[in-house]
């Protein structure tokens, strides 16, 4: 006869690591899809303040990177939301280093 603990799947919960971190990545894509759209509005003529603003959603993406990657070891919790967050932040990266190469 098995306990009700070996059948018992118990909740994990979702930490507030993970939420900070996925909510960065998410806030960081758009405001690099807004520098795009306001660019392409002004036929490429951004000035320094838009390469400023994108500066800082790369060192705000490495500080979620990090954020993220130092949270990540509470096993108690859902993980999921944390690896979106860390992707979504490692994905802002690379556009930011391919729009500075550009």
């Amino acid at each position: 006869m098995t306990t009700r603990n070996v059948l018992s799947f118990s909740e994990k919960k979702v930490s507030k690591n993970a939420i900070i971190t996925l909510v960065m990545g998410i806030v960081e894509i758009v405001g690099f899809l807004l520098l795009l759209l306001i660019s392409i509005l002004s036929r490429g003529k951004l000035n320094l303040f838009g390469g400023y603003i994108g500066c800082l959603l790369v060192l705000l993406a490495f500080f979620g990177v990090l954020w993220g990657v130092l949270s990540y070891d509470d096993v108690k919790t859902n993980q999921r939301f944390k690896i979106s967050g860390i992707c979504l932040n490692v994905i802002v990266i690379f556009l930011g280093i391919t729009f500075v190469m550009l």
